[in-house]
């Protein structure tokens, strides 16, 4: 016992990659191999906010016309051309048209995402078959109270977004305050299912994606005030963000689908007013998913990918490189 208490000497255990890479979303410096991750700072929830208003600023058109083409049932024009439509409808401000629940929701989303991503991750340390796996688990576990938080306000976005509802909802406010006055509060988590589905596949993917591109391309290079490190940082950081959220699009595109078809159907409480229905078409996830392969074929589970495609991609690069930027200042 004297031999292996003088002479081996003790280590501390590494953090678990899959903790690792949660911190690394807020800061570069977490890639000590000698300690537990950090949890999540403080100050994270100022730069987390001004992500969120860049993201939704640079995307929200993206995002109109993915809605759009999701929620139709007939053929789709190309990007281009939706995007025109939707120019021609109403100028500029109508790409803009859902954005406030967008923007309100993303603080406590990105709050709610990240504090189950880091629960998980060190729940489940060391008791899976790989990093990589503990990481995918994590992920998949932070998809559901990022749904609880986002699920009123995505119902109000698609609402606001379907052309069908154009002339029935003038705000956000009057959109929610109808919703809950004309089909009740419960139907504020209409498409509950679908969004948790949604969230819990693109953050499972996209979180084990990232980590496992940021490992291939090496650490990050120290800041010297060249302008060589500084590019090679910001590459690494925005080209990661892209390539994890557009891979992991493909992955969540389907669930995405249902659940806005499912949220633009207004309750059949309000049949009366000639706009609901007595049943409404789809009536939950895997009957909506079901239905949409059987009617539209494969294809139709991923209307609205292209749109999606780049929404999920630059929104990624452009929120991981606003929150990395804000962090250094605030």
């Amino acid at each position: 016992l004297k031999l292996v208490r003088g002479r081996v000497p003790c280590r501390a255990p590494s953090a678990p990659w899959c903790a690792r890479q949660c911190s690394a979303m807020s800061s570069e410096a977490a890639s000590s191999s000698s300690s537990p991750a950090p949890a999540p700072r403080k100050s994270a929830v100022l730069p987390g906010m001004i992500a969120g208003l860049m993201e939704t600023l640079a995307v929200q058109p993206l995002d109109m016309v993915k809605t759009r083409f999701q929620i139709r049932e007939g053929a789709n024009p190309s990007l281009l051309r939706g995007l025109l439509e939707v120019y021609r409808e109403g100028g500029v401000f109508r790409f803009y048209r859902g954005m406030l629940p967008e923007m309100v929701s993303t603080a406590p989303a990105r709050t709610a995402m990240y504090s189950g991503y880091t629960w998980t991750a060190h729940a489940v340390q060391g008791k899976l078959a790989s990093p990589q796996l503990e990481t995918f688990v994590a992920g998949l576990a932070s998809g559901v109270p990022e749904s609880v938080i986002v699920t009123p306000l995505q119902l109000v976005k698609v609402r606001l977004q379907a052309k069908e509802h154009l002339g029935r909802y003038s705000n956000a406010f009057h959109c929610l305050r109808t919703i809950v006055f004309e089909e009740g509060p419960r139907a504020l988590f209409t498409g509950f299912s679908a969004t948790v589905c949604r969230n819990c596949a693109w953050n499972s993917v996209y979180f084990v994606t990232q980590g496992e591109l940021k490992r291939l391309l090496g650490e990050p290079k120290a800041d010297t005030g060249g302008w060589g490190a500084h590019a090679f940082n910001l590459v690494r950081t925005s080209g990661c963000a892209f390539l994890a959220g557009a891979f992991a699009t493909c992955f969540n595109a389907p669930f995405d689908v249902a659940k806005s078809r499912i949220q633009q159907q207004v309750s059949s409480q309000d049949a009366l007013g000639g706009v609901g229905s007595a049943e409404p078409k789809y009536t939950g996830t895997l009957q909506a998913l079901q239905l949409i392969y059987r009617e539209e074929g494969l294809r139709g589970m991923y209307k609205g990918f292209v749109p999606k495609f780049w929404r999920m991609g630059l929104g990624g690069a452009v929120g991981m490189l606003a929150f990395e930027t804000a962090q250094k200042f605030c």
